[in-house]
């Protein structure tokens, strides 16, 4: 099953942003297996999803990253999310084997610098950096976790490595926009810049290949976010490239 853009024509969703596992605070509507988040998506109608499991970010990235490659075995729809560390520490296998594992997989790596205290810097990760990039490897962070200096030094320095950032709002267009003007290696999950006509003006200036979408599934409801890149002024052909597109191209699927 494809969605559909106000106009009729089809296209294929891939989400960006899900996960499953135990977290804090789990409310009645949240579900935390596979089984629930399958049939959300299916709900929606999203096809495929990158997917991390909360272990990876919450407690032990090792265990996480483990059980989401034993989770997902078997369902062609759904890449895993890995979370990842600097190599300093040793707590996951070499940056290098990591990241052409993560590429082997066609998956894409999540970073908790605050949460896991490290600085998402060259000095804080620069081999973890290094072995991504290397392989192009997408990586997923959320402004909670960084800030836009921080953003700019890694995009500047690490030329093929594809930065998509998450959680933002409606009030980063005087920060993200130098940003994308310099750097072709940023990217922006749809769902939080919420923004009258901000997808439209993105894809003007930019090109649709600039944002991806995503839901935050399920801390966040997917509806809305399916409504961002449904009903809006953009062709069709931007919708698919936002929508999954996009996506798909970064992991090599």
């Amino acid at each position: 099953m494809s969605s559909e853009t106000h106009s009729g024509a089809q296209f294929r969703v891939m989400d960006c942003n899900c996960r499953i596992g135990t977290f804090e605070k789990v409310e009645p509507p949240y579900f935390t297996d596979l089984t629930g988040l399958l049939a959300e998506m299916d709900y929606l109608g999203i096809q495929q999803a990158l997917v991390m499991h909360s272990w990876a970010s919450s407690w032990a990235p090792r265990c996480g990253n483990d059980l989401i490659d034993e989770l997902l075995a078997g369902h062609d729809n759904l890449y895993p999310c890995y979370v990842g560390l600097p190599g300093a520490t040793d707590e996951l296998p070499p940056p290098a084997e990591f990241a052409a594992h993560v590429r082997e997989q066609h998956g894409a790596v999540r970073l908790f610098p605050v949460n896991h205290q490290w600085d998402f810097t060259q000095w804080g990760a620069g081999d973890l950096l290094e072995a991504l990039d290397a392989r192009a490897v997408p990586v997923l962070i959320d402004m909670q976790q960084t800030n836009w200096n921080q953003i700019a030094e890694v995009l500047a320095r690490y030329q093929q490595l594809p930065v998509i950032v998450l959680g933002t709002s409606y009030r980063i267009t005087r920060h993200i926009y130098p940003l994308f003007a310099k750097h072709a290696n940023l990217y922006l999950e749809s769902n939080t810049f919420q923004i009258t006509w901000g997808i439209e003006d993105v894809c003007e200036r930019f090109g649709a290949d600039r944002l991806i979408f995503g839901t935050g599934l399920p801390e966040n409801e997917g509806g809305g976010a399916l409504a961002q890149i449904t009903y809006n002024g953009l062709t069709d052909a931007d919708t698919a490239l936002i929508a999954g597109d996009n996506l798909r191209s970064l992991l090599g699927i």
